[in-house]
């Protein structure tokens, strides 16, 4: 499996009309994090495939260290969840796949420094290429805080491509020409601020919304966490500097945690999933019947989830059986297939006997069992992990840089705003959807999902602080929130943004989650939807969407 796993896209890039010749005839640097668990083997497929190019004499290097899947599968030591306290690495089952570290900027620093043109990396952070980059072009010292800082978050408000650009944004019907669109371009400075830009005459935009709605997105706090430093985001700043450019400046960092993110991945059993619909009246009840029946067949000790779950809902007077139609989403998971079997018997069985215009899915394979992988993301000591790079041009190896300066890390500061204003001070409302005047992107990080909320306009921003409180955040998940969650929040004043994590939302996370939106794309979507009591002077400016 590791030979194939790598991202040969990396390479269809490359060969795109003389793109190839371009980087390789005016010496441009290529950092690359595409070799995923094999990053050797995508070294050796760069390297054939540039030789082939009639490219030869090209420097490329590659770095591993990442990949420390045999020392946990060892067991002699466990570690700590990410998030969870009392939650360790003990309670993974015994069939670990993977472990990966997300190891530091400084092995591709020195490959840099040692004259590499080509740099491929494994489970390097998403931030790691541009950081290197930067800090070897302007020769910056590894405890340049804020410099470091600055190319950390230039890096995560460009590492999703398109996201910057127009792509996922609640405002797209603003967007002009939204497919095609460019990618994103950080324009590092020195001090470690940036523009962010894309190429003229790119299909999309950026915006200061675009690129608001990208920093926002996937974060978990105030304090941003990277092994090479600790970004600070209370004070960053977004400006817009004309068409498609948008400075990003006031981050501020302190140096990283000794830890770094460990991703553990391992076989949790077997899943399988199908779906019926229900139509018009008494959906509720249908449902209810439709679990009724199948889990009086079953014996639940044989499952280690089963979640019976409807999605939508009928409008008054539908006008369309589509529109009167509710999908009731079946997702089972077993430790063995004959469980997945037990599940699809008891299934068949029911269905000739169901609800009142019962029908389903007629394509039954996705009740073919179908292996499953957890996910723990767990905390490794950074000394532990042993970062190298390969000079590929001369057979060496070198040591990527010690960390010589750390700071524990306590945990995320969460808080309701500390000045609210009362909300009748705003005047009249009408009670509308929040998302008239409030933009958000949501994401996932693990189990966790998190939510940015902004506005556009600075008289809006003491009444959205003031709104979005923690329990008004609960009150806005609705039936989605359960006790067991918790939520963190804060404040981004100069973005006039609350952001908040929606902690266990997402059950153990994508790769296992029987949420179909286990990436928690849509849950900022979903409280836009919601109805709020909107001060009836913002109303009467355009809606969110309407204008860029």
């Amino acid at each position: 499996m590791a030979k194939r796993a790598i991202r040969i896209a990396f390479l269809t890039h490359l060969e795109w009309k003389t793109a190839a010749a371009e980087v390789v005839s005016r010496g441009i640097k290529v950092v690359h994090n595409g070799g995923a668990l094999n990053p050797r083997g995508l070294y050796e497929a760069t390297t054939k495939f540039l030789a082939e190019k009639g490219l030869n004499g090209v420097k490329i290097a590659w770095v591993d260290g990442d990949n420390v899947t045999e020392l946990v599968q060892r067991r002699y030591e466990s570690y700590e969840h990410l998030d969870i306290n009392g939650l360790d690495s003990a309670e993974i089952g015994k069939d670990v796949l993977s472990a990966n570290a997300y190891i530091r900027m400084r092995g591709i620093l020195a490959a840099l420094n040692a004259g590499a043109q080509f740099v491929i990396c494994g489970r390097c952070c998403d931030a790691s290429p541009p950081m290197a980059l930067a800090a070897w072009w302007y020769g910056w010292r590894l405890t340049d805080w804020d410099r470091l800082a600055g190319s950390l978050i230039a890096g995560h408000v460009t590492e999703c491509g398109p996201y910057s650009t127009g792509g996922n944004f609640c405002g797209f019907k603003a967007i002009p020409r939204l497919w095609e669109v460019g990618h994103p371009i950080a324009e590092i400075e020195d001090d470690g601020s940036c523009v962010v830009t894309m190429h003229e005459g790119s299909n999309g935009a950026v915006t200061v919304d675009t690129i608001t709605a990208q920093l926002v997105y996937e974060i978990q706090g105030p304090a941003y966490l990277n092994p090479d430093v600790t970004a600070i985001l209370d004070g960053v700043e977004l400006e817009g500097l004309g068409p498609n450019r948008v400075r990003l400046s006031g981050v501020k960092g302190i140096p990283p945690p000794p830890t770094t993110k460990l991703a553990i991945c391992a076989l949790g059993g077997y899943q399988a999933e199908v779906s019926t619909y229900a139509v018009g009246l008494d959906i509720e009840e249908k449902a209810a019947l439709q679990r009724k029946q199948i889990l009086g067949r079953l014996n639940p000790d044989h499952f280690s989830k089963i979640a019976i779950d409807t999605y939508g809902s009928v409008p008054e007077d539908p006008l369309s059986q589509k529109d009167a139609s509710v999908q009731i989403r079946h997702f089972i998971q077993a430790p063995t297939k004959d469980a997945i079997s037990e599940f699809k018997e008891a299934f068949l069985f029911c269905a000739m006997q169901g609800y009142g215009g019962y029908h389903l899915n007629m394509d039954l394979r996705t009740l073919t069992p179908k292996p499953f992988v957890t996910y723990f993301p767990g905390k490794i000591e950074q000394s532990r992990v042993n970062v190298q790079v390969h000079l590929g041009w001369d057979d060496s190896v070198i040591p990527a840089p010690p960390l010589d300066e750390s700071r524990a890390f306590t945990g995320q500061v969460s808080y309701d705003s500390t000045d609210p204003v009362d909300l009748a001070e705003f005047g009249d409302t009408n009670r509308v959807p929040l998302g008239n005047v409030v933009l958000a992107r949501s994401g996932d990080k693990g189990g966790n999902a998190n939510v940015g909320l902004w506005v556009q306009r600075d008289d809006e921003w003491p009444w959205l602080r003031s709104l979005l409180t923690i329990d008004k955040i609960k009150h806005l998940l609705g039936n989605d929130y359960k006790p067991e969650f918790r939520v963190g929040r804060f404040e981004l004043p100069k973005l006039r943004a609350v952001h908040v994590v929606i902690y266990g939302l997402l059950q153990d996370g994508v790769s296992s989650s029987s949420l179909i939106d286990g990436f928690a794309k849509s849950v900022g979507e979903f409280i836009r939807a919601r109805q709020v009591d909107v001060p009836t002077k913002f109303l009467s400016r355009p809606h969110v969407g309407d204008s860029l």
